[in-house]
């Protein structure tokens, strides 16, 4: 899969992690479904422990007015 990300920008949040937003450009016919799996295949990252970074969840969504998606990856740190 042939796919492009470009940063849109972050939201932080404390000592919980932050929510990172991307315009995901492709260049074939895909689903959000296979996109999901793209995305979370570059960053799932299981948590160690307390304290420690993780990613388990990605989420992506068509954009409205043109023919691309975001992508919204969940960083987050364990408790």
């Amino acid at each position: 899969m042939n796919v492009e990300i470009e940063p849109i920008g972050r939201i932080l949040r404390g000592i919980d992690g932050s929510d990172e937003y991307v315009l995901l450009r492709y260049d074939e016919e895909v689903s959000t479904h296979d996109l999901e799996d793209w995305l979370l295949s570059l960053f799932y990252t299981e948590s160690t422990g307390a304290g420690s970074y993780f990613c388990t969840s990605v989420q992506v969504v068509r954009h409205p007015h043109i023919d691309k998606y975001i992508g919204i990856i969940y960083h987050r740190y364990d408790v």
